[in-house]
Protein backbone atom coordinates (compact mmCIF):
# COMPACT_ATOMS: atom_id res chain seq x y z
CA UNK A 1 0.00 0.00 0.00
CA UNK A 2 1.52 3.34 -1.07
CA UNK A 3 1.93 6.19 1.40
CA UNK A 4 1.01 9.75 0.47
CA UNK A 5 2.69 11.16 3.59
CA UNK A 6 5.73 9.96 5.54
CA UNK A 7 7.59 11.26 8.58
CA UNK A 8 10.87 9.91 9.90
CA UNK A 9 12.54 11.03 13.11
CA UNK A 10 10.09 13.93 13.35
CA UNK A 11 10.88 16.08 16.37
CA UNK A 12 9.13 19.36 17.19
CA UNK A 13 9.99 21.78 19.98
CA UNK A 14 8.28 24.93 21.25
CA UNK A 15 9.56 27.44 23.81
CA UNK A 16 12.57 25.24 24.41
CA UNK A 17 10.48 22.17 25.18
CA UNK A 18 10.43 19.08 22.97
CA UNK A 19 6.82 18.19 22.18
CA UNK A 20 7.23 15.42 19.59
CA UNK A 21 10.03 12.91 19.95
CA UNK A 22 11.36 11.13 16.86
CA UNK A 23 8.01 10.22 15.30
CA UNK A 24 8.04 7.70 12.43
CA UNK A 25 4.72 7.28 10.59
CA UNK A 26 3.28 6.56 7.16
CA UNK A 27 -0.17 7.68 6.00
CA UNK A 28 -1.53 5.25 3.38
CA UNK A 29 -3.14 6.73 0.29
CA UNK A 30 -6.91 6.62 -0.06
CA UNK A 31 -7.60 5.67 3.56
CA UNK A 32 -8.86 7.43 6.69
CA UNK A 33 -6.29 7.66 9.45
CA UNK A 34 -7.18 8.99 12.90
CA UNK A 35 -4.68 10.45 15.35
CA UNK A 36 -5.94 9.93 18.89
CA UNK A 37 -4.49 10.21 22.37
CA UNK A 38 -4.96 11.90 25.74
CA UNK A 39 -5.07 15.68 26.09
CA UNK A 40 -1.60 17.17 25.74
CA UNK A 41 -0.20 14.13 23.93
CA UNK A 42 0.89 16.18 20.90
CA UNK A 43 -1.89 15.32 18.44
CA UNK A 44 -2.45 18.80 17.05
CA UNK A 45 1.28 19.53 17.03
CA UNK A 46 1.78 16.42 14.92
CA UNK A 47 -1.03 17.31 12.51
CA UNK A 48 0.22 20.88 12.06
CA UNK A 49 3.75 19.70 11.37
CA UNK A 50 2.52 17.18 8.80
CA UNK A 51 0.38 19.89 7.21
CA UNK A 52 3.38 22.16 6.71
CA UNK A 53 2.18 24.74 9.24
CA UNK A 54 5.19 24.33 11.54
CA UNK A 55 8.49 24.51 9.65
CA UNK A 56 10.54 24.33 12.86
CA UNK A 57 11.06 20.57 12.99
CA UNK A 58 13.92 18.15 12.67
CA UNK A 59 13.71 14.86 10.83
CA UNK A 60 12.00 14.48 7.47
CA UNK A 61 8.45 14.83 6.19
CA UNK A 62 7.65 13.70 2.64
CA UNK A 63 4.38 14.55 0.93
CA UNK A 64 3.69 12.78 -2.36
CA UNK A 65 7.33 11.72 -2.51
CA UNK A 66 8.70 15.22 -2.02
CA UNK A 67 10.26 16.88 1.03
CA UNK A 68 7.60 19.08 2.63
CA UNK A 69 9.89 22.10 2.98
CA UNK A 70 10.45 22.20 -0.78
CA UNK A 71 6.82 23.16 -1.51
CA UNK A 72 5.74 26.75 -2.03
CA UNK A 73 2.53 27.82 -0.29
CA UNK A 74 0.48 27.47 -3.46
CA UNK A 75 2.08 24.17 -4.45
CA UNK A 76 1.29 22.78 -1.02
CA UNK A 77 -2.32 23.97 -1.19
CA UNK A 78 -2.80 22.08 -4.46
CA UNK A 79 -1.84 18.82 -2.77
CA UNK A 80 -3.22 19.11 0.74
CA UNK A 81 -5.97 21.04 2.53
CA UNK A 82 -6.47 21.49 6.25
CA UNK A 83 -9.48 22.28 8.43
CA UNK A 84 -7.96 23.62 11.68
CA UNK A 85 -9.74 24.05 14.99
CA UNK A 86 -9.41 27.83 14.86
CA UNK A 87 -10.36 29.70 11.70
CA UNK A 88 -10.41 33.31 10.57
CA UNK A 89 -13.71 35.19 10.72
CA UNK A 90 -15.79 35.26 7.54
CA UNK A 91 -17.83 38.42 8.20
CA UNK A 92 -19.52 39.84 5.12
CA UNK A 93 -19.06 36.75 2.96
CA UNK A 94 -21.72 34.48 1.58
CA UNK A 95 -21.26 30.74 1.73
CA UNK A 96 -20.47 30.52 -1.98
CA UNK A 97 -17.92 33.35 -1.74
CA UNK A 98 -16.12 31.74 1.19
CA UNK A 99 -15.99 28.33 -0.47
CA UNK A 100 -14.59 29.95 -3.62
CA UNK A 101 -11.65 31.34 -1.67
CA UNK A 102 -10.37 27.79 -1.43
CA UNK A 103 -9.41 28.09 -5.10
CA UNK A 104 -6.63 30.60 -4.37
CA UNK A 105 -3.97 27.91 -4.91
CA UNK A 106 -5.09 27.62 -8.52
CA UNK A 107 -5.06 31.38 -9.12
CA UNK A 108 -2.35 33.87 -9.88
CA UNK A 109 -3.41 35.82 -6.81
CA UNK A 110 -5.78 35.48 -3.84
CA UNK A 111 -9.08 36.31 -5.50
CA UNK A 112 -12.38 34.77 -6.44
CA UNK A 113 -12.10 32.63 -9.57
CA UNK A 114 -14.68 32.48 -12.31
CA UNK A 115 -13.31 29.86 -14.71
CA UNK A 116 -15.27 26.72 -15.48
CA UNK A 117 -12.86 24.49 -13.54
CA UNK A 118 -13.18 26.73 -10.51
CA UNK A 119 -16.96 26.85 -10.69
CA UNK A 120 -17.07 23.07 -11.00
CA UNK A 121 -14.72 22.64 -8.02
CA UNK A 122 -16.79 24.98 -5.85
CA UNK A 123 -20.03 23.25 -6.85
CA UNK A 124 -18.53 19.82 -6.11
CA UNK A 125 -17.22 20.95 -2.72
CA UNK A 126 -20.57 22.44 -1.73
CA UNK A 127 -22.38 19.27 -2.79
CA UNK A 128 -19.97 17.06 -0.83
CA UNK A 129 -20.33 19.19 2.30
CA UNK A 130 -24.11 19.52 1.80
CA UNK A 131 -24.12 23.31 2.02
CA UNK A 132 -25.71 24.18 -1.33
CA UNK A 133 -29.07 24.96 0.25
CA UNK A 134 -27.67 28.08 1.90
CA UNK A 135 -25.13 29.13 -0.74
CA UNK A 136 -26.38 32.73 -0.80
CA UNK A 137 -26.58 33.21 2.96
CA UNK A 138 -24.02 35.15 4.96
CA UNK A 139 -21.71 32.75 6.75
CA UNK A 140 -22.18 34.52 10.09
CA UNK A 141 -25.93 33.71 10.06
CA UNK A 142 -25.35 29.95 10.09
CA UNK A 143 -25.28 27.58 13.04
CA UNK A 144 -21.98 26.23 14.32
CA UNK A 145 -22.49 22.90 12.59
CA UNK A 146 -23.42 24.54 9.30
CA UNK A 147 -20.38 26.84 9.45
CA UNK A 148 -18.12 23.84 10.09
CA UNK A 149 -19.35 22.22 6.89
CA UNK A 150 -18.89 25.48 4.96
CA UNK A 151 -15.24 25.71 6.03
CA UNK A 152 -14.88 22.05 5.12
CA UNK A 153 -16.29 22.87 1.68
CA UNK A 154 -13.72 25.66 1.31
CA UNK A 155 -10.95 23.13 2.00
CA UNK A 156 -12.48 20.65 -0.45
CA UNK A 157 -12.66 23.25 -3.22
CA UNK A 158 -8.85 23.02 -3.35
CA UNK A 159 -9.41 19.47 -4.72
CA UNK A 160 -6.60 18.11 -2.53
CA UNK A 161 -5.13 14.62 -2.52
CA UNK A 162 -4.80 14.81 1.27
CA UNK A 163 -7.31 16.37 3.69
CA UNK A 164 -6.25 17.06 7.28
CA UNK A 165 -8.89 17.72 9.96
CA UNK A 166 -8.18 18.87 13.51
CA UNK A 167 -10.98 17.62 15.79
CA UNK A 168 -13.67 18.39 13.19
CA UNK A 169 -16.61 17.43 15.44
CA UNK A 170 -15.65 19.46 18.53
CA UNK A 171 -18.57 21.56 19.87
CA UNK A 172 -21.03 20.05 17.37
CA UNK A 173 -24.25 18.31 18.35
CA UNK A 174 -24.60 14.64 17.54
CA UNK A 175 -26.43 15.20 14.24
CA UNK A 176 -23.78 17.57 12.89
CA UNK A 177 -21.04 15.24 14.15
CA UNK A 178 -22.57 12.42 12.12
CA UNK A 179 -22.86 14.62 9.02
CA UNK A 180 -19.20 15.62 9.18
CA UNK A 181 -17.96 12.07 9.76
CA UNK A 182 -20.12 10.69 6.95
CA UNK A 183 -18.57 13.28 4.62
CA UNK A 184 -15.13 11.89 5.44
CA UNK A 185 -16.40 8.42 4.64
CA UNK A 186 -17.69 9.49 1.23
CA UNK A 187 -14.52 11.40 0.39
CA UNK A 188 -12.45 8.29 1.04
CA UNK A 189 -14.65 5.54 -0.33
CA UNK A 190 -16.16 7.36 -3.34
CA UNK A 191 -13.36 9.75 -4.32
CA UNK A 192 -10.19 8.06 -3.06
CA UNK A 193 -9.15 11.03 -0.95
CA UNK A 194 -6.65 10.44 1.84
CA UNK A 195 -7.98 11.66 5.20
CA UNK A 196 -5.84 12.37 8.25
CA UNK A 197 -7.82 13.58 11.25
CA UNK A 198 -7.28 14.27 14.91
CA UNK A 199 -10.28 12.84 16.75
CA UNK A 200 -11.29 13.40 20.35
CA UNK A 201 -14.10 10.83 20.30
CA UNK A 202 -12.78 7.26 20.49
CA UNK A 203 -16.09 5.89 19.20
CA UNK A 204 -15.73 8.01 16.05
CA UNK A 205 -12.21 6.67 15.56
CA UNK A 206 -13.46 3.10 15.86
CA UNK A 207 -16.33 3.68 13.45
CA UNK A 208 -14.81 5.96 10.81
CA UNK A 209 -11.05 5.31 10.70
CA UNK A 210 -9.33 2.63 8.67
CA UNK A 211 -6.09 3.16 10.59
CA UNK A 212 -5.15 4.59 13.99
CA UNK A 213 -2.09 6.47 15.20
CA UNK A 214 -2.12 6.44 18.99
CA UNK A 215 -0.03 9.25 20.47
CA UNK A 216 1.20 9.38 24.05
CA UNK A 217 3.58 11.93 25.59
CA UNK A 218 4.75 13.17 22.20
CA UNK A 219 5.55 9.74 20.78
CA UNK A 220 3.68 7.09 18.80
CA UNK A 221 2.41 4.43 21.19
CA UNK A 222 0.83 2.19 18.54
CA UNK A 223 -0.33 2.10 14.93
CA UNK A 224 -2.66 -0.24 13.09
CA UNK A 225 -6.35 -0.85 12.55
CA UNK A 226 -8.82 0.24 15.24
CA UNK A 227 -9.20 -3.39 16.36
CA UNK A 228 -5.44 -3.80 16.65
CA UNK A 229 -4.73 -0.53 18.45
CA UNK A 230 -7.78 0.19 20.60
CA UNK A 231 -7.93 -2.82 22.89
CA UNK A 232 -9.37 -2.64 26.38
CA UNK A 233 -5.90 -3.13 27.84
CA UNK A 234 -4.25 -0.40 25.78
CA UNK A 235 -7.07 2.08 26.41
CA UNK A 236 -6.66 1.51 30.14
CA UNK A 237 -2.90 1.97 29.90
CA UNK A 238 -2.86 5.10 27.72
CA UNK A 239 -6.06 6.88 28.76
CA UNK A 240 -6.30 5.66 32.35
CA UNK A 241 -9.89 4.50 31.88
CA UNK A 242 -11.26 0.97 32.07
CA UNK A 243 -13.72 0.34 29.24
CA UNK A 244 -15.79 -2.50 27.91
CA UNK A 245 -15.85 -2.81 24.13
CA UNK A 246 -19.32 -3.71 22.88
CA UNK A 247 -20.34 -4.46 19.31
CA UNK A 248 -23.11 -2.50 17.62
CA UNK A 249 -25.48 -4.21 15.18
CA UNK A 250 -23.25 -3.27 12.23
CA UNK A 251 -20.17 -4.77 13.87
CA UNK A 252 -18.59 -1.50 14.99
CA UNK A 253 -16.99 -1.67 18.41
CA UNK A 254 -18.22 0.91 20.92
CA UNK A 255 -16.18 1.76 24.06
CA UNK A 256 -18.25 1.98 27.24
CA UNK A 257 -16.34 3.67 30.10
CA UNK A 258 -16.52 1.75 33.38
CA UNK A 259 -14.14 3.46 35.80
CA UNK A 260 -10.86 5.28 36.11
CA UNK A 261 -7.89 2.97 36.44
CA UNK A 262 -7.03 2.55 40.11
CA UNK A 263 -10.43 3.66 41.41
Amino acid sequence: MSAVLRAAGLTVSAAGQEILHGVDIEIPAGRRTAIIGPNGAGKTTLLRALAGLNPHYTGTIELAGRELRSYTVRELARVRAILPQERAAAAGLTVRELVAYGRFAHAGRFSLRTGAADRDAVAWAMEMANVGAFAARDVHTLSGGERQRVFLAMALSQKPRLLLLDEPTTYLDIAHQLRVMEITRRLSTEHGMTILMVLHDMAHAMQYADDIILVRDGAVAATGTPAEVLTEERIADVFGVRVELLRASGGTRIPVPLALVGE
